[in-house]
């Protein structure tokens, strides 16, 4: 694996750059891209009253555009990430095609493998950073450095005009 601390001192040197979020999110776009790959990388933020999140960065912004909303639905994948404040993994379609209303979305654009990271301030999930790839692309091993990236995001998270 890459080694992770260059990674993060370029995300946290991205804190001073007045072009925010877009320069922190970008950042750790490369840090995701190095460390543990994806095809499409995404960060959503929890809306007020927790019952919607709020896309504000995509790299497919044509299929997932930036100020897209999705609803939050009660399901295990919900109760993972959002209560239990835990990453989701699920290597293959059939371990996300039955928690992820846009499933044929995802698979039709060729990828197969999510890793969905919580980031978490306070007791609570403010936002996640979604990657996705190919199917198999990601395993156990990626989730710990995945996570590590994804923390970096939280000054973004709290800044709530953003």
């Amino acid at each position: 694996m890459t080694d992770l601390m260059p990674l993060l001192l370029k995300i946290q040197d991205a804190w001073a750059a007045p072009d925010q979020p877009r320069t922190v999110l970008e950042a750790a776009g490369e840090a995701f891209a190095e460390a543990v790959g994806h095809r499409l990388y995404t960060v959503t933020r929890m809306l007020a009253g927790g019952r919607e999140v709020e896309r504000i960065h995509s790299t497919n912004p044509e299929v997932y555009p930036v100020g897209g909303r999705k609803p939050i639905l009660p399901n295990a994948y919900t109760q993972q990430v959002r209560q239990e404040m835990k990453p989701f993994l699920a290597r293959t379609p059939a371990g996300f095609a039955p928690l992820f209303p846009d499933h044929q979305t995802i698979t039709g654009l060729g990828l197969g493998c999510v890793m969905n990271l919580p980031v978490v301030f306070g007791g609570a999930v403010l936002g996640t950073v979604n990657l996705l790839d190919r199917e198999g692309a990601y395993d156990e091993r990626h989730v710990e450095p995945a996570m590590l990236i994804a923390r970096q995001i939280l000054p973004v998270l709290l800044e709530r005009d953003a």
